[in-house]
């Protein structure tokens, strides 16, 4: 991971079952699998941090699938989104609005989706 990809205060780390049920059930949240091996992901992070700079009315989920795979699973089960690292979802109320991987997660789509979301 990039040094300014670190990831914020504001962003909030998956750990458990009940950390991923509190992004899924937010009213509106963004959730990103990352991938703490991958290059891309690594990339992808500094897009995601700069989007949850720029939006703190979003709360932003970040799941570490290489230290989390249980939960990386669970998230693809109650997403019902077959699994890819890097991957971003923006959630409402429990849906997934929208979900992008590798070089389509960008700050920009974040907010374009956000927006529409």
């Amino acid at each position: 991971m990039s040094p300014s990809a670190q990831i914020r205060p504001s962003v909030r780390e998956i750990a458990d079952s009940a950390a991923l049920a509190a992004a899924i059930e937010n009213p509106r949240a963004v959730l990103f699998k990352h991938s703490t091996r991958c290059p891309v992901s690594a990339y992808v992070i500094d897009e995601v941090m700069e989007f949850a700079e720029d939006h703190p009315e979003w709360p932003v989920y970040v799941l570490k699938v290489i230290e989390q795979r249980p939960l990386s699973n669970e998230a693809a089960e109650r997403l019902g989104v077959r699994h890819e690292s890097p991957q971003a979802f923006v959630l409402r109320q429990g849906r997934v609005w929208w979900h992008g991987s590798h070089n389509e997660v960008t700050a920009e789509a974040l907010q374009q989706q956000v927006g529409r979301a």
